[in-house]
Order: C-alpha cells, then structure tokens, then sequence
C-alpha cells in the first residue's frame, strides 16, 4: 500500500520548490501555502506527530495567508474622487494612485485671499504648492508679471534645485486654492524610492516647460 503521506509531501515539496520560479509574489505565496498544507499530513499520520515541524510549518502558513489578503487589498483598483481624481487626472496620472494618495496626503489643502504672499524673490522656499483654484501672480526679477492659474505648481524649482526663489509670488484672485505640501516631509517620503523621485521630478519639470511656454508666447 502506497505511504500516502508520503507521496502528499512530496508532492508539497516540489510545488513548494515551483512557487520559488513565480516573479509575482502573491503566485508565490499562494503556492508556498499549498505546497506547505500538501506536508502536513507526513508530520500528523506517524507514530508520534512531529509537534515541532508542524507548528513551525504552520506559523508559516498563518503569515503567508496574511500577507495574501495584504496583496490581494492592496492591488484591489482604487477609485479616486472627487478634488482627489481631479488633481490625479490633470497632474498626477504618471504615479500609481495609491501612491497619489499618501503623496496627497502630505499636503494641506489651504485658501488664500487676494494679495497674499506665497513667495519672495531671494527667500527660502519652504514649500512646493499647487493651484487647485483660482489665479496666482508671478513676478520675475525683471519686474515681469504673469498669471498662473489651476493645475500649476508654484516653488517647484526651488523644490528640485534646493536654491532659493527666482520671483515673488501673491495671490491675484479674491481667494485661491491650493494644496500645500512642507518640502522636506516631501522629500523624505520620495527618498525612499529613487523611482518615485524621479517620476515627481519629471513631473514638476514638465510643469516648469509648460510654464515657460506660455510666458514666451
């Protein structure tokens, strides 16, 4: 008669050594957790049941369908609304939304009356903000005026370069809004992916050939 527990382990093992070739991680984990249920049987039907392969086994077992559910939550699709798939749509759609969101997050969303000064010429800038509403006036150190308005950011340059601000910048309209975000919270969550870094980058230096555009023109 064929050792049936046995032949269940490795039968185990083998999808075990499988999922090991999976790249996507939830496959993987998925067959790691049959792979593993297949050898329990090899630990229970013998004379004395093997308490320290099983439990340990087990504890895997337990972590492994945890994580499952994580992946499976996780890549569920994310239906953003709102001033949230607004801003994903007009300025944010090269990041994943999920991503959006905690970078969303980040910042304040904040209304300004008319005249109010976002920005010196020669400060600091502590700040990276985008108009979510309403019109912005940028005066260049040449005394040059122009009128940004929605889906612009403003203190994105020196946000890159780390440099202080090329122009004074105030609200033009009766109120405005934008959102906020403190550049080095900003900046500290984009080290942690030096993809994602680059990505906002790019981002933020499309903005600025916009911008230059339409002031030549």
């Amino acid at each position: 008669m064929p050792n049936i527990p046995l032949l269940l382990a490795n039968l185990g093992f083998a999808i075990i050594l499988i999922s090991l070739t999976f790249r996507d991680i939830l496959w993987l984990r998925v067959f790691a957790v049959l792979g593993t249920v297949l050898v329990f049987p090899l630990y229970v039907f013998r004379d004395e049941i093997v308490w320290t392969s099983l439990s340990w086994n087990f504890a895997g077992v337990l972590i492994n369908l945890l994580q499952i559910v994580i992946l499976i939550l996780y890549r569920r699709p994310l239906v953003l609304k709102g001033i949230e798939k607004q801003i994903y749509t007009s300025v944010f759609s090269a990041i994943n939304p999920r991503t959006f969101l905690k970078i969303f997050k980040l910042a304040k969303l904040e209304e300004y009356t008319n005249n109010t000064i976002l920005i010196r010429r020669n400060d600091p800038v502590d700040s990276l903000y985008l108009i979510i509403d309403g019109n912005v006036e940028v005066m260049l150190e040449d005394n040059t005026e122009r009128i940004i308005s929605s889906n612009t950011f403003i203190g994105e340059q020196a946000f890159i370069t780390g440099e202080t601000a090329s122009a004074t910048v105030r609200i033009l309209s009766d109120r405005a809004t934008l959102l906020k975000w403190d550049n080095r919270t900003l900046q500290d969550f984009l080290d942690k992916d030096a993809l994602l870094s680059n990505t906002f980058d790019l981002i933020l230096t499309t903005d600025i050939i916009g911008k230059l555009r339409r002031m030549s023109s």
